[in-house]
Order: C-alpha cells, then sequence, then structure tokens
C-alpha cells in the first residue's frame, strides 16, 4: 500500500514554482549562490550597525535629558545628530526588511489568487518596488546637488553627507529586491504554507 502525499494548497504550488524558477537561474548561473550570500553578509553587517546606531541614539536622547533638566546646561548638538540618525535608519534598513520578506503589504489579492497569478503579483510587485528604489536613488543625486554647500546649524556637517543616505539606502534597497525576485524571502514561504 503507497502512501499519498498530503494535498498541497495553492501556496505550495506557488512556491515550487518559484524555486523552480531560481533553481533554474542557479544551475545555470553558479555566481548567484555566492552574490546572494554576499547580500545576506552585507545585510547582517548592516543590522548589526543599525543596532549600534539605534543605541547610541538612545544613549544620547538620554543625556540630552539629563543636561537639560539636571544640569541645566543642555546639548547644543544633540537634537541635530538625533535628526540626522532618524533619516539614515529607515533608509539603511529598508533593504533588509525587502530581503526578508517583512516590508508591509495588502496581501487580499495575493490570498486569493490561484498559485501561478499570485507569484506573478509578487513578481510584479517587487519590480515596481525596484522601479521606485531605481528612482528614488536617481534623484536622490539631485537632492545631494541642490544641498551641496550647505552646512547643518549646530553641527556643522555638510548636508550633502546626511542626505546621501537618499541614494544610498535606495541603492541597497534595489539590490536587496532583485535578491527576492531571485531567492523568495523565507517568511512569505513560511507564511504561505
Amino acid at each position: 500500500m503507497s502512501k499519498s502525499a498530503p494535498p498541497r494548497g495553492k501556496a505550495a504550488a506557488a512556491s515550487d514554482a518559484a524555486s523552480d524558477w531560481a533553481g533554474h537561474l542557479r544551475a545555470r548561473f553558479g555566481l548567484i549562490d555566492r552574490v546572494l550570500a554576499g547580500v545576506d553578509w552585507l545585510n547582517k553587517g548592516l543590522l548589526w550597525m543599525l543596532c549600534g546606531l539605534l543605541a547610541g541614539m538612545a544613549v544620547l536622547g538620554f543625556a540630552q535629558v539629563i543636561a537639560r533638566y539636571f544640569l541645566g546646561s543642555p546639548l547644543t548638538w544633540s537634537e541635530e545628530v538625533l535628526r540626522f540618525a532618524l533619516i539614515w535608519l529607515p533608509f539603511l534598513g529598508v533593504g533588509i526588511v525587502v530581503r526578508k520578506g517583512h516590508l508591509i503589504a495588502v496581501e487580499f489579492l495575493v490570498n486569493v489568487l490561484p498559485g501561478g497569478p499570485a507569484e506573478a503579483l509578487r513578481i510584479v510587485v517587487l519590480v515596481l518596488s525596484g522601479l521606485l528604489w531605481l528612482l528614488l536613488a536617481v534623484y536622490g543625486f539631485t537632492v545631494l546637488e541642490v544641498v551641496r554647500g550647505m552646512r547643518a546649524g549646530a553641527t556643522e556637517v555638510p548636508m550633502w553627507i546626511v542626505y546621501s543616505v537618499i541614494p544610498f539606502g535606495a541603492s541597497l534597497a534595489l539590490i536587496n529586491t532583485v535578491a527576492a525576485l531571485v531567492d523568495r524571502p523565507e517568511i512569505v514561504l513560511a507564511e504561505a504554507d
């Protein structure tokens, strides 16, 4: 007596289609796995850097409160540094979120559509996201031209340094979007089954 395989849903069929596509690319181009490993390694280092930045922001915010309310002499530069860090955090972190499949999404259509069309929709969404990141990176360089020569008020940091995160972060997000196209994020696979 042979055991029959348990019934598989639409999400499993879509997952199989995605893994077949990625498997075909891996077999054809052996370099893809190494590039994906490099992207994941970069993301891991970036995540640690972002954790350090967030911890530094917490310490700096606490120091500002102590200096202002207990010592009576506020730090003149801390608010500006915190504001700049708040600009950098999301721009640097969005690529990691895309790669891990944690980006906020309206999943109604994906849940209603059968496997093939749901996977096609996922690919279309990632391609459109990639175009957004590309557009943001290109126009980020325009922003850098506009702020050239400007300096921050308290810290005297050149503003091009602060706003350089726009094209840099968008480029990281674009790289991670391409990686998510080639290698479907694990969280999506786990939730789909």
